[in-house]
């Protein structure tokens, strides 16, 4: 009896946590893309390409963490998205890089949606 609870109690933990997790990397990688784009629609290409790198530099840093309890395919989307935001930062023409901030934030916000136990996640 003891170990059943002493394994729920480790499986809320663990779920807790990783919510936690996810809500922090997803809340920082969101208003890093945001300020990007919002960077460049100031014709600011300097900040731009740098919050662009920084980006997918953090996520990067997180990929790891997310891949332990996560859907590989949506981090991937995800991860393709941001590596092409430095080098469509850089080309004259600003639509595509604005087109790919807001597929990444929309991305970066179903995951978080989606990994949140609540009824519409369940059933």
């Amino acid at each position: 009896m003891w170990a059943v609870l002493i394994l729920l109690l480790l499986t809320v933990t663990t779920s807790v946590l990783g919510i936690i997790h996810t809500r922090r990397v997803t809340s920082q990688m969101e208003q890093t893309v945001s300020m990007a784009k919002d960077a460049m629609e100031h014709d600011d290409r300097d900040k731009g390409l740098s919050l662009s790198q920084k980006a997918v530099k953090d996520w990067r840093d997180e990929h790891h963490i997310l891949c332990l309890y996560m859907v590989h395919s949506r981090l991937e989307a995800i991860d393709q998205t941001l590596t092409a935001l430095p080098e469509l930062c850089q080309d004259e023409e600003t639509k595509d890089f604005f087109s790919e901030c807001d597929r990444g934030i929309m991305q970066i916000d179903y995951l978080n949606e989606s990994e949140i136990p609540n009824l519409d996640n369940i059933f």
